[in-house]
């Protein structure tokens, strides 16, 4: 028995209308990951759980990247590095992607 379908009916499902966009950075997050930039609309703050969903979602749906196991704190401090006034807009997250 599989238990996809059980587990996807515990997942939050995500507004097709919110629009993500994901960009690599030049900074190495180890294992062969990078850092990259998830880019929210700048006219809604997102708490940083919505911002992780969002990111999570959006990358299983495009199927060409992992997320790479990380430390919340790291993830909030690389998030913060971007600066205080994108802090509700973006997000920094480690992937590692086929090329």
């Amino acid at each position: 028995m599989t238990l996809l379908p059980l587990l996807g009916a515990c997942a939050m499902p995500v507004d097709p209308s919110v629009t993500v966009r994901h960009v690599a950075s030049t900074e190495s997050a180890g294992d062969g990951a990078r850092w990259h930039l998830f880019l929210f609309d700048p006219r809604e703050e997102r708490s940083l759980d919505e911002r992780l969903r969002l990111a999570r979602a959006e990358v299983a749906r495009e199927g060409r990247c992992e997320w790479v196991n990380r430390p919340r704190s790291e993830i909030v401090e690389q998030t913060e590095n971007q600066g205080a006034a994108y802090a509700e807009t973006l997000l920094a997250a480690p992937l590692r992607c086929e090329v």
